[in-house]
């Protein structure tokens, strides 16, 4: 027996004409309900549904969909709502959208033409449950987008507000939310209502301990793998954030240390929009304890932009003794390259003179390496092996009359609002009056204690409590390449006087100290009398040190120092 039964199908939508009001009975419904917070408000997720409902009810409307973006920005997120894009998404099912008001559909003027483009196309009305609006009409659509206009100027206002008191309660100290820095934690505003940010001793002192291996040259990469191994949480792992993009590996990154440590959050700073938040002075605001202090910040800031550079980052893992032998022949630096498999030294002067036209004497020296750098080593060590490593690190210095100029008009500012403006009448204003003069004063009395005894600019001498032997024992190549540049080592290398598998050590001059410097400087065509100058600055620093010039080829071992002799090298 055949089957007459016709099949089931969706029953086709109603089909309207442009400019017919979406008022008749059975008419398919979607409710759509926004909020960017859920609060008590006239306007909860509730509410916001019950009259909706009311006037599908009213109007003899089949609800079909109700669809809600809670806790979803209508300005910050767009049309990239998942709410609203699924019911875009369904209005081939749809013969009207109802939501509460203009502003829950859309923040932006350009939103809501999208909206009405899109749902218009379709055949979709628009319906507002508390504004009298008929949305498919053109004088109805005309005063839709009149409508959609305050509504987003009501939005960019709200803006402007929170992020006001946003900045007045970062200035004040107090978090505001957002992604925690790495090496604070949250806690309860000991000085009142809301929360403010502490030093977290553990990640404090992670970050200190990247620092210090950053400055004694290690790589970020080992320190990255380090860090792993270690199980310590990565800054944007979930355990320490608890909102936003973050992750459950504890992984590190090359990429997490950079960004970690060219943070100024590390100095204290309050950070809006990715910029320190400046005062009145032009200063950065510090309201809260730094973790590192600007000499560290400023050496850290230094190495890494060292890093950064293409040039030196090619240095990293080359040889030990690049930039610190020369031809004595021409004075030019000598490279490397490998012949037979073995490293040799070698000069370029004469290849440089041929590019530029021009005649050179030198036919181009050449040496072993593994040789000459291991001489170089043991002559370094036993002159510098015993003696301590010494930072020179240079202070910008501490100047705080921008501060007293501003605390000075501020009390200035504060007698006008009295005396000439007429402000703090009666008793209650007298007495605040004399607070605020009071704390002005107080401020301004610290400033100039703090100016009279502010650190001046200069260099200043920093033990490292570690001797040269035992930092060049720990050190790679970049690192011991650093010591012997610090020492101010120089090598001259001559021409060839003898043949064999041994190495003549009559064809190297070394040179430490001011001495060296003073021959590098001359011999890459810099300006001598800087290095000069440099060398004065640091004697009247230390005095004697480390790095001092002693005669070419007579150098004081550290087994002879307290007796006074000096003891002769070959090499010189």
């Amino acid at each position: 027996m055949t089957d007459t039964t016709p099949a089931t199908r969706a029953m086709p939508r109603a089909r309207r004409s442009k400019g017919v009001s979406a008022s008749g009975p059975g008419l398919r419904a979607a409710i759509y309900v926004r909020l960017s917070r859920e609060t008590d408000e006239s306007t909860s997720p509730e509410r916001q549904r019950a009259a909706c409902e009311a006037l599908c009810q009213a109007r003899g409307w089949q609800v079909i969909a109700v669809e809600e973006d809670i806790d979803v920005s209508g300005y910050a997120r767009g049309l990239d709502r998942p709410g609203l894009q699924r019911i875009l998404s369904r209005l081939a099912e749809l013969d009207v959208i109802v939501f509460f008001k203009i502003d829950r559909l859309a923040r932006s003027t350009v939103d809501f033409a999208e909206i009405m483009k899109v749902t218009q196309a379709a055949n979709v009305a628009l319906a507002s449950a508390s504004e009298p609006l008929d949305l498919t009409s053109s004088m109805g659509r005309a005063m839709a987008k009149v409508i959609a206009v305050f509504a987003e100027l009501e939005s960019d206002t709200i803006g402007m507000r929170v992020s006001s008191v946003h900045e007045h309660l970062r200035r004040e100290g107090r978090y505001t939310g957002g992604r925690v820095p790495y090496g604070y934690r949250i806690v309860p505003n000991p000085e009142g209502a809301g929360k403010v940010l502490e030093i977290d001793p553990e990640e404090a002192e992670t970050i200190r301990g990247i620092v210090e291996r950053v400055l004694n040259k290690d790589s970020l990469l080992t320190i990255a793998s380090d860090l792993t191994a270690s199980d310590k949480p990565s800054p944007g792992h979930s355990s320490r954030q608890t909102t936003g993009k973050r992750s459950d590996s504890k992984q590190w990154y090359t990429s997490t240390l950079r960004s970690l440590l060219t943070n100024p959050q590390l100095l204290g700073q309050v950070i809006e929009d990715g910029k320190p938040i400046l005062m009145t002075d032009g200063l950065p605001l510090v309201n809260r304890t730094p973790i590192l202090d600007v000499d560290t910040w400023q050496a850290l800031q230094d190495e890494l932009s060292r890093r950064a550079n293409p040039g030196d980052r090619r240095r990293e893992g080359t040889s030990l003794l690049r930039g610190i032998v020369y031809c004595a022949v021409c004075s030019t630096r000598m490279y490397t390259y490998v012949s037979k498999g073995r490293l040799r030294y070698r000069c370029i002067g004469r290849l440089k003179a041929r590019q530029a036209g021009v005649e050179s004497t030198c036919y181009g020296v050449s040496i072993a390496g593994e040789g000459m750098e291991q001489y170089v080593t043991d002559l370094f060590l036993k002159c510098f092996g015993a003696l301590p490593v010494v930072l020179m690190v240079e202070h910008a210095g501490e100047n705080f009359r921008p501060q007293i100029r501003q605390a000075r008009e501020a009390l200035e500012d504060l007698e006008k609002d009295r005396y000439d403006r007429g402000l703090f009448k009666g008793e209650e204003g007298a007495a605040r009056y004399a607070a605020q003069y009071a704390k002005l004063e107080e401020r301004l009395a610290s400033l100039n204690e703090k100016q009279r005894t502010a650190k001046p600019a200069g260099v200043e001498a920093v033990p490292t409590g570690r001797t040269h032997g035992e930092q060049w024992k720990d050190a790679g190549t970049a690192g011991k390449r650093d010591l012997l540049l610090n020492a101010g080592t120089y090598v001259e290398v001559g021409m060839s006087r003898k043949g064999g598998p041994r190495l003549d050590v009559s064809r190297l001059a070394v040179h430490f100290g001011e001495d060296g410097e003073i021959r590098r400087a001359d011999a890459d065509g810099k300006d001598v009398e800087a290095v000069i100058q440099r060398a004065v600055a640091r004697h009247r620093v230390d005095g004697v040190s480390c790095r001092q010039a002693w005669p070419p080829g007579r150098y004081p071992l550290p087994s002879s120092r307290q007796s006074g002799r000096e003891s002769e090298l070959p090499g010189g």
